[in-house]
């Protein structure tokens, strides 16, 4: 995922936002505690007036996170708009077989095969009498060739394109 991707989520921005905040919040709270200090160390007789004026700016800092739009939230359907969202959809998808983006080689099924089995890069190396860094050269080619991103996604374009018994 691209890091403007993931800052284009709401919830994301929301709670960076409000770290954002509360990180502010915290330096003005440091600000002010070392102002009064300094202030009663000096002899001053309105020190008092500082922590009033620092509580009153976090107490605006709480406001302003309570006013950060919230993320939408992902309501569920109520049952009884099932049937006429089911309706307006019109028959279901006809599955289409995947076709791989490139022909996998004998030992790139093989590794397949054992990927599907559930077998870890080390079982598959010693099963196959190669190193483990042999193995991920394989899944790699095959995640590509499959156009998959992880192993489950893998063997799922496998068996969609028939590759898999």
């Amino acid at each position: 995922m691209h890091v403007t991707t993931w800052l284009r989520s709401p919830s994301i921005r929301r709670r960076l936002s409000i770290a954002a905040v509360l990180v502010s919040c915290y330096v003005w709270a440091i600000v002010i505690v070392g102002l009064s200090f300094a202030m009663v160390e000096h002899g001053s007789g309105q020190w008092w007036v500082i922590p009033i004026f620092g509580a009153f700016v976090l107490a605006i800092a709480v406001l302003a996170v309570r006013w950060v739009p919230a993320a939408p939230s992902r309501a569920h359907t109520a049952p009884a708009d099932l049937p006429v969202l089911v309706a307006a959809q019109g028959p279901p998808p006809v599955a289409v077989p995947r076709k791989p983006a490139g022909t996998l080689s004998s030992r790139e099924l093989e590794v397949l095969h054992h990927l599907a089995a559930g077998h870890t890069n080390a079982e598959i190396a010693k099963m196959l009498f190669v190193a483990p860094g042999t193995v991920k050269a394989h899944l790699n080619h095959i995640f590509r060739k499959l156009e998959a991103a992880s192993r489950l996604q893998a063997v799922a374009h496998a068996r969609e394109a028939g590759l898999l018994d």
